[in-house]
């Protein structure tokens, strides 16, 4: 998939690489037990994965001296991630190349599987997103956005098997990132903090006219008046401001998002519609402005939405505002086509078919969902050291240990665990014993496989950090 209106480079020279790293929590050796910084220092420098890769010095057999070491070694379940200040952008094909480095072994997979599985997202407020198997892939690879638009940070775990034979006695050290290759970088989106969520271009529209066959009026053929936050105003605002788009009786649009629209537990978006003083004991019945809702990918091939409260027989058909699932068949959109299906002679007056006044997605970290979403826990700076929180071992499988190093609060400290769909499915309490450290040893292994976040709540601070179980 090609994010046209994103794109802004695509020459052969055109490739990008991460700016930055953080988040590095390396695993052990496959010992299981020792530090890969006791014992290989040199492969433990997050920078070595920033900018341009050099695959040729990296993959041929020249020993590892300081100098030549340039990669960083992730250890048995080990993870790093990855910022792209130019966001790579989703294309044809693959869209980015994973480069690991084993020495002599670049094209072995079977003798030598390290193996790593790769997530992404385009900023904090989106859950990560698994690009590929979960039990990850071998060596370098190249990997596809899927349903993204663009990704400004990649997330890559080590899944290698520690029990390989090869790798015990030699006592390895998993998954080496050399660096992470994007084939074409696409623009920032330019946006306000408010619009994120909201689509931010019109990249198709056909108006109809009015029930009477006239033309609909120019101040409410506006296409801006459809884009950026809703301003939801059909109630208070008089009939000469007009803050939207009258579609006309079987009109239709097409909008683009700015950032991709994740599918989640219970509504994905929420369309407001105006009609002026309209107010919720005004039935459908009575003003019965009615539109089809169909969500894309690609902005080519288009899919009905799934209306909450449907206008009539038709799921993805909403009466004036509602809220619509994004089926479960996919992942999430970047795009929506709003038809106008009005019927003639239902609504009184000198009617304009559908008025479109915006579109709010509601799967965002700023705004509420019907999942259960704590907005405020996935607000919260991850991994800002407040409490020095560690989360191990990661991935995890049957038990997982959150430690927190001392701090000046005497109060006990909450533990919430959530799933990327904000559903909270783990609670506990730490009780503050006032030493060093504190460790809490959780039972998951009734949780299904997928990333978790793990906020730790002391007073009014919060701290979240993030696990994957097997």
């Amino acid at each position: 998939m090609m994010a046209v209106s994103l794109l802004f480079v695509g020459t052969a020279d055109a490739q990008v690489y991460a700016t930055s790293s953080s988040n590095y929590n390396p695993g052990p050796l496959a010992d299981g037990v020792s530090p890969i910084a006791s014992v290989r220092p040199a492969r433990t420098n997050p920078n070595n994965v920033v900018g341009p890769v050099d695959p040729s010095t990296n993959d041929s057999n020249i020993g590892e001296g300081s100098g030549t070491v340039q990669f960083v070694s992730l250890g048995y379940g080990g993870s790093i991630e990855l910022q792209f200040t130019t966001p790579i952008c989703n294309i044809a094909g693959p869209d980015f190349k994973v480069w690991e480095t084993s020495y002599g072994n670049s094209s072995n997979c079977v003798a030598w599987p390290e193996r790593a599985a790769i997530y992404a997202r385009q900023d904090a407020c989106q859950p990560w997103i698994l690009l590929t198997p979960y039990d990850g892939q071998c060596l370098d690879f190249e990997v596809d956005l899927g349903f993204l638009s663009w990704a400004s940070e990649i997330r890559i775990e080590d899944r290698t098997d520690e029990t390989t034979p090869v790798f015990q006695s030699s006592n390895q050290d998993a998954f080496d990132v050399d660096g992470i290759e994007g084939y074409v970088g696409c623009a920032m989106p330019m946006v306000n903090a408010a619009d994120k969520y909201s689509p931010n271009a019109v990249a198709f529209i056909a108006q109809g006219s009015r029930n009477n066959g006239s033309a609909v009026l120019a101040s409410r053929s506006i296409q801006s008046k459809m884009l950026g936050a809703p301003q939801a105003s059909d109630v208070a605002t008089s009939a000469a401001n007009n803050n939207f788009l009258a579609l006309g009786y079987a009109g239709t649009t097409t909008l683009s998002f700015p950032y991709t629209i994740i599918n989640v537990a219970g509504a994905d978006v929420q369309i407001y519609e105006t009609t002026f003083g309209d107010n919720a004991s005004r039935s459908c019945a009575n003003y019965p402005e009615k539109a089809r809702f169909e969500g894309s990918i690609d902005g080519v091939t288009f899919f009905d939405l799934e209306a909450e409260v449907t206008a009539d027989d038709a799921g993805a058909v909403l009466c004036r505002d509602g809220k619509l699932n994004i089926p479960a068949a996919y992942g999430g959109i970047n795009f929506i086509k709003i038809t106008d299906v009005t019927v003639l002679g239902t609504v009184p007056g000198a009617s304009d078919g559908y008025d479109v006044d915006g579109i709010l997605g509601l799967n965002q970290c700023a705004a509420s969902t019907n999942s259960g979403r704590n907005a405020e826990s996935f607000t919260e700076v991850i991994g800002e050291g407040e409490y020095g929180v560690s989360v191990y071992p990661n991935p995890a499988d049957k038990l997982v240990s959150i430690e927190i190093n001392a701090t000046n609060s005497t109060d006990n400290y909450t533990v919430t665990v959530i799933d990327v769909m904000g559903r909270v499915v783990a609670n506990e309490v730490i009780l503050n014993s006032a030493s060093s450290s504190m460790i809490q040893n959780m039972d998951i292994s009734a949780l299904p496989s997928g990333l978790y976040l793990v906020s730790v709540k002391n007073n009014d601070n919060i701290e979240v950090s993030r696990f994957v179980k097997k």
